[in-house]
């Protein structure tokens, strides 16, 4: 029985490394639909890596030193967060808040624009809505 189970190891060893080449269809009205199976108005594409052995190891490479440094970047990130936590916003500046009853009393909207209006200018004068007729 181990030397059937050996032997079946080795079957399905050069069984995954002798896969014929994919082939994958692209079918429907604009070509947007992938299918592994032929279609009536599909086109067969090859799905074949065209490059050389030397070319994927450095395709691998250099994706593997980018999740690197994306996964020192995000713990980076993570950190200068957990460091800012409970920090406020630059340039602002708070005060604690005063309770109602202590507070000054606000001066009212009317009182203050007439505070500010020029002596010499006259009072602002009301216009009727357009479309009403002057009465």
């Amino acid at each position: 029985m181990n030397r059937l189970s050996v032997a079946m190891l080795l079957l399905a060893g050069t069984l995954v490394q002798a896969a014929p080449p994919q082939t994958v269809y692209r079918c429907g009205p604009d070509g947007r639909v992938y299918s592994q199976t032929p279609c009536s108005d599909g086109k067969a594409l090859s799905a074949d890596d065209p490059r050389s052995a030397s070319q994927q190891k450095a395709a691998r490479d250099a994706a593997e030193r980018d999740a690197e440094q994306a996964r020192k970047l995000a713990d980076e990130r993570r950190q200068r967060e957990a460091a800012a936590n409970g920090q406020q916003a630059a340039g602002f500046k708070t005060a604690p808040v005063a309770d109602a009853a202590s507070a000054p009393p606000r001066k009212s909207k009317a009182k203050a624009a007439s505070a500010s209006a020029d002596a010499s200018m006259s009072p602002p004068m009301h216009v009727p809505a357009q479309g009403k007729a002057a009465k």
